[in-house]
């Protein structure tokens, strides 16, 4: 298949394959890219395209995008400033349904009552020596998941449906990582925080999830920029899980969010802040293989 013509346009070979969407990822891209600059090779493509398929897709994109003016969360983010085009976006990010936020919700119910249950059910029981922090394992485990859990959904096509929408976007894709990733974050960590404070654990609790949060998912964004993002999401997952877990096995869980904990999660945020920075060009494209 002919990539150029003499002239560095897109060959009639190459225009053809990707009308037909039978070219390989990065010749598509190319395309798209050359495309965007070239009214002529828009104009030779435009034969070639199957138009009840191009409908198609702009009817599946338009729904998936769209966002009623009267919305709720619409007025919300515009009151908060946020541009038109930057609130449609964000309306086709999973972390903001009404589906993903009832299931955020179900998990930390479950989790706030069975500490709940653990701790005040032992001490009505009057054990002798009650339960000191074990009660709060399951809350410390999940509490940072969900919010790994948010920003993966925002990023890995198995999750996100409007993923398409998204790299189509008019953003470079580093600056399409962050205004997603904050969003995504901020949707998990502040019923996070709130769930923190019906646990039966110390007040400074709810606080302390912030930072073990954004360290984890600074992790997984750093890890992105060597593997897929769901393997990245993953081995962050299990980098946060298995010490939390044998510090459960040494009866001080408390410990991962104590300041030896946040310490560890501050240096990990800044390496990984460090290496997205550095490597903030594999975001541009690809970043949603």
């Amino acid at each position: 298949m002919t990539d150029t013509s003499a002239t560095g346009h897109s060959g009639p070979d190459l225009l053809a394959g990707y009308a037909a969407g039978a070219v390989d990822e990065a010749a598509a891209w190319s395309v798209e890219a050359h495309l965007m600059a070239c009214a002529a090779c828009r104009s030779a493509i435009a034969g070639q395209v199957d138009a009840g398929r191009l409908a198609r897709n702009r009817s599946v994109l338009l729904v998936r995008a769209a966002i009623g003016d009267d919305g709720l969360l619409a007025r919300l983010l515009r009151r908060c400033g946020v541009p038109d085009h930057l609130v449609r976006l964000l309306a086709a990010t999973p972390s903001l349904r009404r589906s993903w936020l009832l299931s955020v919700a179900g998990v930390l119910a479950v989790v706030t009552g069975e500490a709940a249950l653990a701790r005040y059910g032992w001490a009505e029981a009057r054990v002798p020596r009650p339960p000191r922090q074990e009660f709060l394992v399951p809350f410390l485990l999940v509490a940072p998941l969900l919010a790994l859990a948010s920003v993966a959904a925002a990023f890995v096509p198995l999750f996100d449906p409007a993923h398409r929408v998204a790299v189509a976007a008019p953003f470079s894709g580093f600056r399409l990582l962050l205004v997603r990733t904050v969003c995504a974050l901020a949707v998990a960590v502040v019923p996070v925080a709130g769930a923190a404070f019906a646990v039966p654990g110390p007040g400074w609790l709810p606080a302390a999830f912030l930072l073990p949060s954004l360290a984890v998912c600074g992790l997984a964004l750093a890890a992105g920029t060597v593997m897929r993002p769901l393997a990245a999401a993953v081995a962050a997952g299990t980098l946060w899980a298995l010490p939390v877990l044998a510090l459960a096995g040494a009866r001080l869980p408390l410990l991962i969010v104590q300041w030896h904990g946040q310490a560890v999660c501050a240096a990990v945020l800044l390496a990984a802040a460090a290496v997205v920075c550095l490597r903030h060009d594999r975001f541009e494209l690809g970043w949603t293989r």
